[in-house]
């Protein structure tokens, strides 16, 4: 910015205009003209320059015609106008005082000495961090602040930022989304209500006839029941707005220590790349709003904790991904329902690509990682949404560990520690009946007041290629030897394009590259013995094509050719090394227990 030798401080800035009001909120604002010049301010010169969201804008009182009333002042003193119109329209959005606030230059956090690798290789999110671009935040003002943030910058988390916090003396919840979102008749109860048949026909019943029901005028009671459907996405979208974060890319987000938590936060990143995201705890916001889809326990909420939408080169490592320190029951709801207020934890959809997800515990979730979309995206998908998957503990997590639709996976030395209440199957050669060594968190079960059903470990869908190598699965429960439950499979239909799988370690070496030589050793583990995973997912389609339809032979195709070599940042000797280094790495640095 030019300043033609002349620093604008507050005094002359007051001096611009008259408008008390003006006035009264750069006085309160408190903002010297270094707040504003410099690099700082020019980043957030480029939000509101490339803000898309015109109403917004007008709501803020950011006006063209206003700038060229106050702007109306002699050339030397363009500075101070433009200093001003900078100022005023980054402090009515909220802006300015959290890239003040939150800007700082001390030590930067103690984190375990790795680097990208594999898919992810290459990203260097917001590069080096210097005075000018790096960030700490402990609001969820400051948070958003920085994230919307277009240029390169690293952004360090510290204490519990809550997704529900609207400013800084006011939280939001379900009640406070319907009072803001101008629909305050919608009700959660009247909605599921107005969602059965059954029961709208009865009041239909009695509106056609002219009576009351339960009280109440039917023919107005119907029309409210009409309305609740409609009203649920109003409600649904003030939620997004106050608790998700539309996130730019070319960053490094790092919590500070084990306190960082980002507690009913969604961080969506659409058409975004180069994301570090590093030493954080992570927990999704609960659904005020969801829509039922099978009862009485099946639920479409909206949020995950970490979205990718075509959005590539990302490296998530040493992160806690969950619901809470224990699993979280359903909501017991009207007419046997219950509510299931979650959706996903870590979900990469739509041409995402190059993604390394290493060091992460994902946990005490029902659908935790669903990557790849449906039918509808294959065009988008097919030759992109690549992981590497590596040292990663999953612990308690129901199903989606994860799901995988058309890339190519390495899921390479993770452990699955995972508590099974559910009898087998189908009778599988490669039950196991012994069991050595216990995963962190699976130990005791009688204090725990809430034990979800276990669905599956890893989903094998639609076209993907997935190598697994040196995985290890600790089991309890009372169905702790089953094995059946390791993989599951859908849409594998098209036998001209199959499915892919391979297991190195279970493979002759005949039929498996030279290059991935290195994934034969060591082999995978269940409750601390070698498991043939060929044999088991060859043994575990053959029962799922006999039980459904949407998959049939030769669907999926035991096949390396997908696969290339890729560096790990570690090499194991055995099984036991696996667990005893994922139990000591994986997770939140100084976080013992979830």
């Amino acid at each position: 910015m030019e300043t033609h030798g002349f620093l604008p401080s507050l005094k002359h800035i007051e001096n611009v205009t008259e408008d008390p009001g003006v006035k009264k909120q750069l006085r309160m604002g408190g903002f010297e003209a270094k707040v504003f010049m410099g690099t700082g301010i020019k980043a957030a010169y480029n939000i509101i320059m490339t803000r898309s969201d015109n109403k917004e804008q007008e709501r803020s009182g950011i006006h063209l015609k206003y700038w060229d009333k106050i702007c109306k002042i002699p050339p030397r003193l363009s500075c101070i106008c433009i200093g001003f119109f900078i100022m005023r329209s980054i402090q009515m959005l909220g802006l300015l005082a959290s890239l003040t606030s939150a800007a700082y230059n001390g030590p930067a956090p103690a984190l375990p000495d790795r680097q990208p690798f594999g898919f992810g290789a290459s990203v260097t999110g917001g590069g080096t961090p210097t005075n000018e671009t790096t960030y700490l935040v402990e609001n969820m003002m400051d948070l958003r602040t920085a994230l919307k943030l277009t240029t390169p910058r690293t952004i360090y988390v510290k204490g519990e930022i809550k997704g529900n916090q609207v400013n800084e003396t006011k939280s939001g919840d379900c009640q406070y989304y319907i009072d803001s979102s101008g629909v305050p008749n919608y009700n959660f109860t009247l909605y599921l209500m107005a969602m059965n048949t059954t029961y709208t026909s009865a009041v239909k019943a009695a509106a056609a006839a002219g009576e009351e029901f339960e009280g109440r005028n039917a023919t107005d009671y119907l029309a409210l029941l009409n309305r609740q459907n409609g009203w649920r996405g109003t409600a649904q979208n003030v939620q997004k707005s106050t608790q998700t974060i539309d996130a730019q890319g070319n960053v490094t987000l790092i919590g500070w220590d084990a306190d960082a938590y980002l507690n009913g936060v969604g961080l969506v990143f659409n058409s975004r790349s180069n994301i570090i995201i590093r030493n954080l705890r992570i927990s999704p916001p609960r659904d005020c709003f969801p829509a039922p889809e099978t009862y009485p326990s099946s639920w479409n909420a909206r949020y995950d904790a970490i979205a990718f939408v075509t959005t590539t080169n990302a490296w998530l490592d040493g992160n806690i991904i969950y619901d809470g320190p224990t699993a979280v029951a359903p909501d017991p709801f009207l007419w046997g329902w219950k509510v299931d207020r979650y959706d996903g934890l870590f979900d990469v959809e739509d041409g995402s690509d190059d993604i390394t997800f290493s060091h992460n515990i994902v946990a005490n979730h029902h659908k935790s990682l669903l990557w790849g979309g449906g039918e509808k995206e294959a065009s988008r998908d097919i030759g992109k949404m690549k992981f590497t998957v590596f040292g990663n503990h999953f612990v308690n997590s129901m199903s989606r560990n994860p799901l995988m639709r058309f890339g190519t996976f390495y899921m390479v030395n993770n452990v699955f520690s995972n508590y099974n209440n559910k009898a087998p199957l189908f009778v599988s050669s490669t039950t196991n009946t012994k069991r050595e060594v216990v995963g962190r968190g699976m130990e005791e079960r009688a204090d725990v007041a809430y034990t979800p059903d276990f669905g599956y470990n890893m989903g094998i869908y639609n076209m993907s290629s997935v190598l697994v190598s040196g995985n290890y699965f600790d089991q309890s429960g009372a169905y702790s030897n089953d094995t059946t439950r390791i993989f599951t499979f859908s849409d594998l239909a098209t036998p001209d394009w199959p499915a892919t799988f391979c297991s190195p370690a279970d493979m002759n070496l005949g039929n498996v590259s030279s290059t991935l030589a290195a994934f034969q050793s060591p082999k995978n583990s269940f409750n601390g013995e070698d498991v043939d995973l060929l044999q088991n997912v060859q043994d575990g389609f053959k029962y799922y094509v006999s039980k459904k339809t949407d998959s049939v032979a030769g669907g999926l195709a035991v096949d390396c050719g997908a696969f290339e070599a890729q560096e790990m940042p570690r090499v194991f000797a055995g099984s036991g090394e696996v667990l005893v280094y994922v139990q000591g790495n994986a997770g939140q640095v100084g976080k013992s227990e979830l």
